[in-house]
Order: structure tokens, then sequence, then C-alpha cells
């Protein structure tokens, strides 16, 4: 479509249906379909990918996005937690050395076990990373693997059960949704985020923490009588990294602020979202520099449609 003129002429049957779709697109000017989050009050980052994504500075939980719990005993259980008859079950409970101040996990969270040793018998043995929590007391958690049946091995010694969640881009609270009508429409989006972490240095090294704002596309769900979008096609809007010397064990903070950002997504109903990610050199734990608890300060994402 052309950029609708004025006057129209009589018998411009083109400039008539420029301006009529021009119409129907919407008022143009700044601020149409403006959406938007704010919130200055702290609160923690939550180290999964689900909602919520963040939890109260007064939570129960432990919020690290890296942990580590030494174990003494893992074997198959029920959801209770209550041993079964034999080494058969879609569950498995596993004891921590040390009982926990809180509950460390919370359902659905992602955990990894590393360093057991058992007897090799069975169909599974249990260091393996992805399984889910089920559930979790200060004492124990009991975590299931895609909720399939296993003949789990006989437990005999050491072992640890974790959360990293380091390397991993972990979306905050600042997002917003809008809908963009047509190919020439822009997006304004503006955002920023104060964030404070502790860390754990274990070998001195640099490491990046990266804030990026991500757009994805909506989809309307398949499911009969649902009226929620599925969300995919995830590009990189604009992104700001921070070279952290990882030096010394402590508290480490910074600002990002995104105040110029133009995106031209054409047609379609999208998300936008802004997340973090804390790099680190060594991709596999232990990592040289440990991310403990994040705490997000003051932070906002807004976003506006443009018609030209």
């Amino acid at each position: 479509m052309s950029v609708a003129k004025y006057p129209v002429d009589v018998g411009d049957k083109e400039g008539i249906t420029d301006a009529v779709n021009y119409l129907l697109s919407g008022p143009s000017g700044l601020g149409q379909n403006f959406q938007g989050f704010a919130d200055y009050l702290p609160s923690y980052l939550r180290p999964s990918t689900k909602q919520p994504w963040s939890l109260p500075i007064t939570t129960g939980l432990n919020p690290s996005i890296y942990l580590d719990i030494p174990i003494n005993n893992a074997f198959p259980c029920d959801t209770t937690g209550t041993t079964t008859p034999s080494q058969v079950s879609a569950y498995i409970r596993l004891d921590f050395t040390t009982p926990q101040a809180t509950a460390p996990f919370q359902y659905g969270d992602t955990l990894n076990i590393i360093n057991v040793v058992d007897d090799g018998s069975g169909d599974s043995q249990y260091n393996y990373p992805g399984y889910l929590v089920f559930s979790s007391t200060t004492t124990y958690v009991i975590l299931t693997y895609k909720f399939n049946v296993y003949t789990w091995a006989v437990y005999i010694s050491g072992g640890d059960v974790a959360r990293d969640r380091m390397n991993d881009f972990l979306d905050t609270d600042c997002n917003a949704r809008v809908t963009v009508e047509g190919p020439t429409t822009q997006v304004f989006i503006s955002a920023q985020i104060n964030l404070a972490w502790d860390i754990i240095v274990n070998t001195p090294h640099t490491y990046n923490v990266i804030v990026q704002i991500n757009r994805s596309r909506g989809f309307p769900s398949q499911t009969p009588g649902s009226n929620e979008f599925l969300f995919a096609n995830t590009v990189t809007v604009s992104e700001r990294t921070f070279v952290r010397p990882g030096t010394s064990s402590g508290a480490e903070a910074l600002e990002a602020i995104f105040t110029t950002v133009l995106d031209t997504p054409s047609f379609g109903y999208y998300w936008y979202i802004l997340s973090v990610k804390f790099a680190m050199p060594t991709l596999v734990a232990p990592h040289d520099v440990e991310i403990g608890k994040v705490v997000t300060g003051l932070r906002s994402l807004t976003a506006q449609v443009i018609k030209q």
C-alpha cells in the first residue's frame, strides 16, 4: 500500500483504496496499543523458564541461580516419598545430607544429579540432567524423569542435586504484548532494569551479564475453547553485554537501560520481554564463578505502536 494522499481526486481508485485502508488501520501517530510493566519494589529473579518470573523478597524458597546440595541417599518412591516395594517407579527421592533452612526447590524446577555412586543395575542410573521437581521439603526432594517408569539402580554413596540456570536466558517480569497492523508500522520499546546478585568465585575469571529485549510472535492456541496464544519465532531486538571481573566472592550490581529501540515486525501479535543471562566461561559445573540470589530492583518495559 502506498502512503495515503490528500485530497483524493474524483475517479482516483488507487487513492481512494489507499485512503480507506489507512483509515481502517487505526489512528496515526504515537502511542496506539500502548502496553508495559513497571515496578520499583525489589524481588528475586526466579531461576525458571516458566511464570511467575519473579519471587517476593519474603519468599520461603531459595531462588539461587546456581544451587548445589549434597545428598546421602537416593531411592525410587511414590508421590509421598515412601519407598516403593521394588526399584521400579516414575519417581525418586533424594535425601539431603544437611537439612535446608527452607525448601530449596519447587514444582517444575529442572535439576541435575551428579557424582552418585550406584551399582549400575536396572535400566536407569541416577547421574543425568533434566529431572523435574515434583515436590520438595527441607530434608529431601522428589524428582521425576519425564514421568516415565524406570527400574532404578541401587544407591551406594555420594552425589549432589543441583539447579544450574547459568548460561541460560531467564525472563523477567518486564514484558508487554502489542498488535501490529501493517508492514510500515513500527514498535517503540524502552526498558531498564537494576540487578544485584551474589557470586562465589572458585577460580577468578571474567564473565558476562547479558540483558536482551526479545520478541516472540503469538499464534492462537489450537485447544478447543482456549483464548490463549502460543508464542514462537523468538528473535532478539536489542542487547547489552556487561563484562564483569569475577575476581572475588561477594556482591555485584549493574543497571541496563534501553531508550530508543525501534522494531518493524509487520502484521501480527507480539510479545516483548526483557531477559537476563549470566554467561560463564565454564559451561559445566562446578563453574569458575557461581551466581546465587539475583534481586531485580527498579525495572520496566514499555512497548507502543507507531503508525506511519
